[in-house]
């Protein structure tokens, strides 16, 4: 008896820590990531994120496609349109050296998020909010500093424009994750990524 009472337990404390990794996870396993060097708006990162939603957009900034579906005279039915799968995007959030205090420098590509997340179309939407360091300095080290960029982030977002912090999922992956192509010591890979994450608040 006492023995299957500490599995409970053991289970119990177990199931939190699942939960979280699950959550933590990308929508897609090999979802792609858009890099920006200059702040993207508002409606482009909401057509890249949340696709189905791209013609909600009251005034597009950018060129879009529509398909328009007739009936084919052809015997053979035609394979439906393949839905649009979200991107993740980098950001080249910048902070105080050693540091997670954000650079005044960057903040308007914070302010473009804010204004996103506040757009009717997507105002149950969720994102992740990913710290990305590069590879200088000891893991741990970078593990907690990717982490603390990651909630200066959403603290910034809750302040500024008073978005639900039940929105927002932090997540630090430190130096683990370097851009395609780069040397893992290269200043580009201390970014900060927005991902959708599934499910509203509600």
């Amino acid at each position: 008896m006492a023995r299957k009472l500490f599995f409970k337990v053991a289970l119990w404390g177990v199931c939190p820590l699942i939960v979280m990794a699950v959550l933590s996870l990308r929508m897609a396993a090999a979802e792609e990531v858009k890099l920006f060097t200059k702040p993207p708006s508002a409606d482009e990162m909401g057509a890249l994120l949340f696709p189905e939603k791209e013609k909600a957009s009251p005034k597009p900034q950018f060129k879009t496609r529509s398909l328009v579906m007739t009936p084919s005279p052809s015997a053979n039915p035609q394979p439906a349109a393949e839905k649009k799968k979200s991107v993740g995007i980098a950001l080249p959030i910048q902070f105080a050296l050693n540091s997670f205090e954000i650079l005044d420098e960057t903040r308007p590509y914070l302010d473009e998020v804010g204004r996103l997340l506040n757009m009717e179309q997507f105002k149950e939407e969720r994102i992740i909010i990913e710290g990305h360091t590069d590879a200088q300095g000891s893991e741990n080290y970078n593990n907690w500093l990717s982490q603390e960029r990651a909630k200066s982030v959403k603290n910034y977002l809750v302040s500024s424009f008073r978005v639900d912090p039940e929105r927002l999922m932090v997540v630090g992956r430190g130096e683990r994750e370097p851009l395609p192509d780069l040397n893992p010591n290269n200043g580009l890979n201390r970014r900060v990524e927005l991902h959708r994450l599934e499910g509203s608040v509600n």
